[in-house]
């Protein structure tokens, strides 16, 4: 069996950028892989709730994965930490605080984890009977399933992007356009790009014609890549039209209209000096990292997606993780960057931040005037960071206001641009498209919903929301099998 590529990304926590992957097994079948950003902080595997469930008879066993700063090796590890059930380290029972590194495996009874830079989905039949000489490693082929992404546009400097939906159309043309080329030669709607299931349908309606990659064209289907347009034969468009694997995937559905404001606001980066602040507020659970995820996405920042959650920070801690430490600046403090520098060049995410406490609450409204970051313990000025902000609450922030719990000031500041996501039982259309896509993500494989299933489905209230969704389909994955049943539904 050839050994398993080196992954390709700096520490467990992948702070480069790359993707990465859990991959878990039992046995040696490989069972499905679980998608961690590089924003991640905390992974719960088993319990009740947990972001990876075990099968019924496990579900009392838990194990937290925290990321930690490491003072010796100067950045993140992945830390392991039971809470009930004898996990194993590389055969060895975790106490708790070990650092779980790319090469290790840990394991479960018959479970097993292990770090992967690719999904591995599928694993071709040829390898299928070659038995890993490590639990939790396998051949790494790479086969999963895509799925188109978005187009990016470019023209004259600006950049735009357009996330993917059959059936939407891109106008580029003179007046009214999504993307405005404004001189006499170029026609109204001079090109219509069209999105489809196979591709992007690409239609010239401008007199004074079109030309792609130099050949002049009127119609065809534009697949994965990037295309240069000469528009009337003098105004140069680049477009790119992006897919992703399908376990990096989202679904919008019937939300759609709520990425495309999301987009909209994007879009206008004049409107905003570049520094766009979105809210994000709905129930737990509803996606509001999906969404904050898309909007880091979108906005084509190459900085990182950095993950900051109030309610998991002790307030002592907080400061500190927000703004970073000077070296020096009291007994045995590091140089270090928070979570504002961290983000510098792409966008921060602060999570519940009704609960942010009162004193820090200035001294973010202090930054988002500004947008100039001083470390604890550092004089001066400070540092001037560009970032997108996103936050998100599942509290009614004006309740907040009124109780004397938010500042007023820095809720009119971060309100301006607010989407209010709702609960999944007031978008049943989406439940059974999300299960779909939610078990091919896990598991590279269609699913077939039997009609009791479906019916039993759409009828319950998901209280959890897309959380709970994706726990019931998660589990279910856990079963090897591809149609789902009523007897599969335990609610």
């Amino acid at each position: 069996m050839p050994s398993l590529p080196s992954p390709q990304w700096r520490g467990a926590g992948g702070e480069v950028g790359f993707a990465m992957y859990l991959l878990i097994y039992r046995g040696t079948k490989h069972l499905f892989s679980f998608y961690i950003n590089s924003a991640r902080k905390k992974i719960v595997i088993g319990g009740s709730e947990g972001d990876i469930l075990f099968p019924q008879e496990l579900q009392n066993c838990e194990l937290v994965m925290r990321k930690e700063f490491n003072f010796e090796k100067k950045d993140y590890s992945w830390c392991l930490y039971p809470t009930a059930g004898e996990f194993k380290l590389n055969g060895q029972t975790i106490s708790g605080g070990e650092v779980f590194e790319d090469s290790d495996v840990f394991s479960l009874q018959d479970f097993s984890f292990s770090f992967s830079p690719t999904s591995n989905l599928s694993v071709l039949s040829a390898a299928a009977d070659e038995t890993p000489t490590k639990a939790g490693n396998t051949l790494i082929i790479e086969d999963e399933p895509t799925e188109f992404k978005n187009i990016e546009t470019t023209y004259g400097g600006i950049h735009k992007t357009f996330v993917f939906r059959p059936g939407r159309r891109i106008v580029i043309g003179r007046k009214n356009a999504d993307v405005s080329v404004a001189f006499d030669e170029v026609s109204s709607e001079h090109v219509i790009l069209e999105m489809q299931e196979k591709g992007v349908n690409f239609i010239n309606k401008g007199k004074n014609g079109t030309w792609v990659n130099g050949v002049r064209i009127n119609s065809g289907i534009l697949e994965e890549g990037k295309y240069h347009l000469s528009i009337a034969g003098r105004h140069d468009v680049t477009i790119k039209i992006n897919k992703e694997k399908t376990s990096e995937t989202f679904l919008a559905g019937t939300l759609s209209p709520y990425f495309e404001q999301i987009e909209n606001w994007l879009n206008q980066p004049v409107l905003f000096r570049n520094h766009p602040i979105i809210l994000l507020s709905g129930e737990s659970g509803v996606g509001k990292e999906v969404f904050a995820e898309f909007i880091h996405k979108t906005s084509g920042r190459k900085g990182a997606f950095i993950t900051y959650n109030a309610a998991s920070i002790p307030e002592t801690l907080a400061e500190s993780e927000l703004f970073g430490t000077a070296k020096g600046g009291f007994t045995g403090a590091e140089e270090r960057d928070g979570a504002f520098m961290q983000a510098d060049g792409g966008t921060l995410f602060l999570d519940e931040i009704a609960e942010i406490p009162m004193n820090l609450q200035s001294k973010l409204l202090r930054i988002l005037e500004d947008w100039k970051v001083r470390k604890v313990g550092e004089s001066g000025v400070g540092r001037t960071v560009d970032v997108n902000l996103v936050l998100a609450t599942n509290k009614n922030l004006e309740a907040a206001v009124e109780a004397q719990t938010f500042r007023k000031d820095l809720f009119y500041r971060v309100s301006t641009l607010h989407i209010q996501i709702p609960p999944l039982r007031e978008h049943k259309d989406d439940i059974i498209p999300l299960a779909k896509h939610l078990y091919r993500a896990l598991s590279g494989r269609e699913l077939v919903i039997e009609d009791a299933a479906a019916e039993k489905l759409v009828s319950y209230s998901w209280p959890g929301n897309v959380r709970e969704l994706k726990s019931v389909i998660t589990r279910f994955a856990y079963s090897g099998k591809s149609v789902l049943g009523s007897a599969d539904l335990q609610f």
